[in-house]
């Protein structure tokens, strides 16, 4: 009782208090947009599947490139001719990926199967493809390994 005789001696009433009706507005509105914007980010993870079924190219009809992973992070990945780690075959530049393959379109082989190592960036795989791409009259293919 005193404190409330007090707080009117003031000019202050004991029933005062916050209108917290605005700032629980804004929080539900913060809410609501990290909800909608995660739903977004989440559907730009997509995962896809395995090879189950298709029809494979002929590796005597096309010539093979095989990408190994970079050395070091944000290195470029080494191009190989064929399908083994071989040094001989190790191509250096984009240069010499679009000599091999005019080469081998030369020879009659139209198709070009890039396969790479499951650790290798994606813009690699997309320099490997670009430099092939070069040379006209050519298909590309993406090498994949069906789940066992």
């Amino acid at each position: 009782m005193l404190l409330q005789q007090q707080l009117r001696d003031l000019g202050q009433s004991g029933d005062d208090h916050l209108d917290l009706t605005a700032m629980v507005d804004v929080i539900f509105q913060l809410l609501t947009f990290l909800l909608l914007t995660y739903q977004v980010s989440m559907e730009s993870a997509v995962n896809m599947p395995a090879a189950k079924h298709g029809v494979g190219v002929e590796e005597s009809d096309s010539i093979v490139l095989t990408v190994a992973p970079p050395e070091s992070a944000g290195g470029a990945a080494g191009v190989y001719l064929g399908t083994k780690l071989d040094a001989d075959k190790q191509l250096a530049d984009s240069d010499q990926i679009q000599q091999k393959v005019e080469e081998a379109v030369a020879g009659g082989k139209r198709r070009v199967v890039i396969q790479a190592d499951g650790e290798v960036p994606h813009g690699e795989v997309l320099r490997v493809a670009g430099a092939a791409a070069k040379v006209e009259g050519i298909s590309i293919h993406v090498g994949v390994e069906e789940l066992r």
